[in-house]
This record gives C-alpha cells, structure tokens and sequence, in this order.
C-alpha cells in the first residue's frame, strides 16, 4: 500500500481596496457689516454657504454611493476534480447580509474526502479573517456529471474596509488504482505408478490496490464591500462644519431680519409721527400768522379812530 499527496495550492491574495479620489476646492469670503438693519451682502452669502454645502453633499453621493443590492454575479473555480460556481451579489456594505450560493459539478470520477468554499474579510490591519464556511459534499463517491448544491447567509462585518470579499474553494479527493501479479508454485505426484517424483506448476493471482489523496485549492474576489473611504470621511467633515456654518449664519439672518423688520416698523411709526407733527406745526403757524395780522389790523384801525382819521361805527344788520 502506497500513499502521496499531490495537487496545486495557490495563496490567498490581497485585492487593494479600489481608490477613491476626489477634491473640491472652495473660497469664500464672509464680510458682514451690522448698522442697525440687514445689508444685502449678508443675503448673498447666506445663500452662498447653503450652495456650497448642498454641493459638497452631491459630489459624496455621486463619488461614493454605489446600489448595494446589484445583480447576482457567478465566479467559477476549475479545480482538479470539480468545478465550482459560485453566486453572490456584486456589492454590499458593512453590517449587510448577503446570501451566497454555491454549485460544484463532478468533472471526473473520484471519492470525495471535502469540497467546501471559504469565505474571508479583511480587517483594517489587512489581515484576511474567516467570516463563513459553505461545505458542499463530503465522504462520498462521486461520478462524472454528479452535482452538488449548498447556499448560505454571509453578515459582512461591520468593521470591513473597503476591499474584495476572498473566497477559497478547495477539494480534498481520494482515488484509487488497481494491480494484479502472479507467481507459479511446484509440488511433487506419482504418475502412473511410477516413483519418480515430479514437479507440477500452477499460477497463483495476488491483487493490490493503491489510493492517492489530491489537495487542490483556488482562490478568487467576491463582493465588494462598500465601506466609507478617509476621502468620504474628510468631505463629510467638510461637509459637517459648512452645514453648521451655514445653520449659524442661518440663525443669525433670522435675528437680523427681525430685528430689522421692528427697526422698519419702528421707522414707519417715526415717519407717520413727524408727518403729523409737521402738519400741526403748518396750521399752528398759519393761526399764529392770521392771529398776528388780525391784532394789528385792530391795532391799526383803533389807532386811526383816536386820531379821528376815521370813524368805525357798528351797527346791527336789519332785514330788507
């Protein structure tokens, strides 16, 4: 009885998460002068700021939001003794569950030790962790054509980078072969009475059978795990603070208009009040003025009467 193991390994590799680059650059200048009512100035850059954030906050989405819930994918591992489809979706973020299915389909005929498909994350130090197995078929003797099916819900954790799920699909066959040899034996006879001794030959069979134990293993991407970049979480800062800029100056506009809707009312109040006044003062001065001419035209008139220049006489009015 003899015993080896052969068949092809390959390592598991690291896919680096895809890039993700982009920059908004922006300057703006906020001068704000205050006497007593709202210039028009501060309008313009309250609106400005409310600009600039909601497109910051497009360009994110548009740079970093991708539809999680793509179309199913297939990959197919060709291993020694199967090959191996499997279905999972395209992308999905952090925290989802996402279900991944798994057919594996006899290419030659062997016993089956394990077939199983592995499947790993990275972690932020990059180290690649088991995440789920999905074993597919085990301890049988399979034919060409014979196919197997399994399915599991994967949780992509919630601390994954953004990079590829790893998957490793790997067989652990036994095969057997066969040998036959022979050997002739003598033992002595009497022929016909005769003492002497002679030999006869006879074949004797002897059977063998060996078994060779294959390892084979294919490693290959997955899902894409739709995690935030540090470009995504700068701009959600940027984005952060200018929509709180933007809220203050917001506040502070409705202060201002307020106060500038009482200082107008305020005003109004004033312009009716020397409008009132102004007129008083015109009727005051035009009494004061027929007050002043009335006096002196009685003045004028007893004065030329005691000098006898004139005679003033006031009589009744009699009806005609």
């Amino acid at each position: 009885m003899s015993y080896s193991t052969s068949g092809r390994s390959k390592l598991l590799w690291r896919t680096d998460p895809r890039p993700f680059r982009s920059s908004i650059g922006f300057k703006t200048e906020n001068k704000h002068q205050y006497r007593g009512i709202i210039s028009d100035t501060s309008v313009v850059e309250v609106k400005r700021s409310q600009t600039v954030a909601c497109l910051i906050l497009l360009c994110v989405f548009l740079g970093s939001v991708i539809p999680s819930h793509a179309s199913p994918t297939q990959k197919r591992f060709a291993l020694a003794y199967f090959d191996v489809d499997v279905s999972y979706p395209e992308s999905g973020k952090p925290g989802e569950t996402i279900t991944v299915s798994v057919t594996a389909t006899v290419k030659k005929d062997c016993e089956v030790q394990d077939l199983s498909v592995e499947l790993f994350a990275y972690s932020l130090s990059g180290e690649p962790r088991l995440i789920a197995t999905i074993p597919v078929v085990k301890q049988t003797s399979v034919v060409s054509g014979n196919s197997f099916q399994n399915y599991a819900a994967v949780s992509i954790p919630s601390d994954a980078p953004r990079s590829f799920l790893m998957a490793i699909a790997s067989e652990s066959v036994r095969t057997y072969s066969y040998s036959y040899s022979y050997s002739y034996y003598s033992y002595p006879y009497y022929w016909y009475g005769v003492s002497a001794t002679r030999w006869w030959w006879y074949p004797t069979y002897y059977s063998y059978r060996t078994y060779v134990d294959t390892v084979d293993k294919e490693t290959g991407p997955l899902t894409y795990v739709l995690a935030a970049t540090p470009e995504y979480i700068q701009l959600k800062a940027d984005y952060d603070k200018l929509n709180t800029d933007y809220n203050k100056l917001s506040s502070d506009y409705s202060t201002l208009n307020s106060r500038y809707a009482k200082l107008n009312e305020e005003h109004q109040r004033s312009l009716s009040e020397n409008e009132n006044l102004a007129q008083a003062l015109a009727i005051t001065r035009i009494t004061l003025c027929s007050f002043v001419v009335a006096v002196a035209v009685v003045a004028a008139l007893m004065y030329l009467q005691k000098k006898g220049r004139i005679v003033v006489s006031f009589q009744p009015r009699t009806k005609k």
